[in-house]
């Protein structure tokens, strides 16, 4: 099956809503029938078995293993090295030796001077594109093959298991050879921005508190020497005095209206 085809197969595979959770029982169990079928020239049955494993990787409620990931790769190999697409096969070749370095086929598989040996002794030098790093839900983390945190080679294949926070899985997804790597969760340079955010919004609530607090009491120091008897103030400055004492309270007012709304403005960004 051509890249493209197996890709728009994936993608309906993963828009449909999954029946029940599968197992990695079933997934391992589609892997070795694939082999199997190889190995007996039955290519109705690895395309079946191909297909099964697809169609089980979006509905996956347990943690796959490298060495599980590498199982499925080689299954892939197998089934694209029946249908002529050396791309595929030395890509999912190459996935599979990264994670098991020192496999080697079965000869029950390919006997010796089976060209699928070729192509398995050429796949190590099969380029893995560029490395992505992965971006995980907020709290949770991504294992690519089955390694936490690892990032995302896209020339080879890949399968990509997403965790929540509290370390649910969430999703499971096969990656093809330049497939789009999405974010699950915010860059981290949206966290820093919203880090810094936080600060400048703290930052400013504080200012405001602090300006309110000095204003406020400098309108109160002013209100005592309008009312002072002991020391009463002329006449003539007794209406500037009033003035000042308003202007004062009405700017700590102000100030301690916009600490709130800034106050409030840091919850809703925290």
């Amino acid at each position: 099956m051509p890249l493209l085809l197996l890709s728009l197969f994936i993608g309906a595979a993963q828009a449909e809503d999954c029946v029940a959770v599968t197992t990695l029982a079933d997934f391992l169990a589609a892997a070795e029938q694939g082999e199997t079928a190889f190995a007996s020239m039955d290519l109705p049955g690895l395309r079946e078995a191909r297909e099964q494993g697809l169609a089980l990787i979006p509905c996956l409620g347990e943690h796959v293993t490298p060495s599980e990931a590498a199982s499925f790769h080689r299954m892939m190999a197998l089934a694209a090295f029946t249908t002529g697409d050396e791309a595929q096969v030395l890509a999912e070749f190459h996935a599979a030796r990264r994670l098991q370095p020192g496999y080697e086929i079965p000869e029950t598989v390919a006997p010796e001077g089976h060209p699928l040996l070729d192509a398995y002794a050429r796949s190590i030098n099969a380029d893995e594109g560029e490395l992505e790093p992965t971006i995980p839900p907020e709290g949770g983390h991504v294992n690519v093959d089955g390694v936490r945190g690892a990032p995302r080679p896209n020339g080879i294949s890949t399968l990509i298991q997403v965790y929540e926070a509290d370390d649910q899985l969430d999703q499971t997804l096969y990656l093809l050879p330049g497939d789009p790597l999405r974010s699950f969760g915010p860059l981290p340079i949206d966290e820093l921005q919203r880090e810094r955010r936080r600060k400048v919004f703290i930052g400013a609530t504080g200012v405001s508190a602090v300006a309110a607090a000095v204003l406020y009491g400098s309108a109160r120091a002013s209100y005592n020497s309008f009312w002072n008897t002991d020391d009463p103030l002329p006449d003539d400055e007794l209406a500037g005095q009033r003035v000042q004492t308003n202007s004062l309270f009405y700017s700590s007012l102000g100030a301690a209206a916009v600490g709130v709304g800034l106050g409030v403005t840091t919850a809703l960004v925290w």
